[in-house]
Formats: structure tokens, sequence, C-alpha cells
């Protein structure tokens, strides 16, 4: 059985999850995006999350855990 295509691509220099159609990251503009990766860390309030601060998040939005 083959492999589920992903709903998102990820960017291999900040994490950020895009859609699958961008060819440019909008959150720093990277062109290097992948369809290889895993976990996702939804961040709501980048400013009050312990976690956004540890892994270096500043701006909202979906991210990758693990990028190849």
């Amino acid at each position: 059985m083959p492999a589920r295509k992903k709903l998102f691509k990820a960017c291999r220099n900040c994490y950020f999850l895009t859609s699958r159609e961008a060819v440019e990251c909008p959150n720093c503009g990277s062109k290097d995006l992948t369809e290889e990766w895993d976990g996702v860390i939804i961040v709501i309030k980048p400013e009050e999350s312990r976690l956004a601060r540890n892994i270096g998040i500043s701006k909202q939005g979906r991210y990758a855990l693990k990028v190849s």
C-alpha cells in the first residue's frame, strides 16, 4: 500500500509547516521545503509558551518536530 501524501510541507530552516503547493516558507522565506517530516506542534501564543521559547519559536503557527 503506498504511503499517504502529507497535507503540509515543512521548512528545513525553521520547521514551519506550510501548504503542499507552497514554494517558499511564509515564516522565514526559505525555498528549502520537504514532505519528509514527523510530529506537529501548534503554537497559538508563542510569547506565553515555555516550549516555544525553549525551541526558538516566536511566531504563531504549525511546526514540525523533526525534519529530514
